[in-house]
């Protein structure tokens, strides 16, 4: 699982937003891979951590020790520039927890720093239009995203994470995407073999809502949370795949952002407007759901990343979701099942083709292609 890439390791270029020399593969990323880059953000070494001082001394470094010997997951941030992350072996065979709990949360200080946002949402281009879609975790926005390729020949940008800047403009961050046995259900036949459908139903179970609220609980114990969790997915790996190993779909670079759906379940059904105010908290939100597991309570208050601390962080992303909000429309759809996909295609489909594929509309009444929005959210 892991892949030293030769002597200088393995480099990802997140569009020239952010740049990464690793000594551990990083599934996530693959495709940002490189061949090399010069002046990395990000540093990412294997290192036996076990003492409760820091790797390098003289350096501002936050210090995460869990004490069990050889079998730990340990890891060092030295706060740089570059900054560099030490972890420890068992962290390098769990590249998927490596990348969630460390990596990722700090390519979110970095991007900031660059003008952007990392936000929580999925991104694709339906009918040549820039759509995001964005829920708390585990909502269903996977199994949207994948719906509307399958249906509607999109494509596809993200499906976690986008990159999003004051503009309106999102940049791709195509991570593989983390299915279940009913996301699965959206994909008419997938191309997935029989004993991966099959494993699904126990890796799903683990690395579902209710497992990682377990996660969570367990977190705020003194337990070895993150050796734990590296174990476990060491041994069941969270079941990611990439886009197009689960629907046909082109892939983008960058769109303008014209509609931004905010997907819940929930009753009374509604597809209503939403105003800038409003959307702007309800995506600062979501972004911070996906980021509640630990370390990243502890951890994110004590990193100071190209002279931004957390607080400043969350203050630019704040201000590049109201500037961004600007000249988008945002929408939010709340259905009791699962019929997300026929409410968005019948709001930005063509005239000709906005009905549903399956001949019918479940849920509320879709939204016109010019739904009125209050007033602070127009352009």
């Amino acid at each position: 699982m892991t892949d030293s890439g030769g002597a200088r390791g393995l480099s990802y270029d997140i569009d020239g937003l952010a740049r990464i020399r690793s000594a551990v593969r990083l599934p996530e990323l693959e495709l940002f891979r490189v061949a090399e880059v010069d002046q990395p953000d990000l540093v990412i070494e294997r290192r036996a951590l076990i003492s409760g001082t820091p790797a390098q001394h003289g350096l501002p470094t936050y210090v995460y020790r869990e004490r069990l010997g050889a079998v730990t997951a340990n890891f060092d941030v030295e706060l740089g520039p570059p900054v560099r992350i030490l972890a420890t072996p068992l962290l390098a065979h769990s590249p998927h927890v490596l990348y969630t709990n460390i990596v990722e949360p700090l390519l979110r200080f970095v991007i900031a720093g660059r003008g952007r946002m990392l936000l929580h949402a999925g991104c694709v281009s339906l009918f040549g239009q820039g759509i995001m879609l964005s829920a708390k975790t585990d909502t269903g926005k996977t199994a949207t995203i994948l719906r509307l390729l399958r249906e509607c020949r999109g494509t596809f940008l993200s499906d976690d994470m986008t990159i999003i800047g004051p503009d309106g403009t999102a940049s791709r961050f195509p991570k593989p995407l983390t299915i279940s046995a009913h996301t699965l259900k959206a994909v008419a036949a997938s191309p997935l073999p029989a004993h991966r459908r099959a494993a699904l139903s126990v890796q799903s179970r683990l690395h579902s809502r209710s497992g990682r609220s377990v996660g969570k609980w367990l977190g705020e114990r003194p337990l070895p949370i993150m050796a734990m969790n590296s174990l476990v997915q060491a041994v069941i790996p969270p079941p990611k795949y990439m886009v197009r190993q689960l629907v046909p779909a082109e892939m983008g670079q960058t769109v303008q952002v014209r509609r931004l759906f905010l997907i819940e379940r929930g009753s009374p059904a509604l597809a209503e407007g939403v105003g800038r105010d409003e959307a702007v908290e309800q995506l600062l939100s979501n972004t911070a759901d996906a980021y509640e597991f630990p370390p990243f309570k502890t951890m994110a208050p004590q990193l100071i990343v190209g002279g931004l601390d957390f607080a400043a962080v969350q203050d630019a992303e704040r201000r590049v979701l109201t500037e961004a909000l600007s000249s988008i429309e945002v929408v939010r759809l709340r259905v009791a099942d699962f019929s997300w996909p026929s409410l968005v295609r019948a709001a930005v489909a063509p005239e000709d083709l906005a009905g549903p594929a399956n001949g019918h509309l479940d849920g509320p009444r879709a939204p016109s292609r010019r739904l009125p929005v209050p007033e602070e959210a127009q352009p």
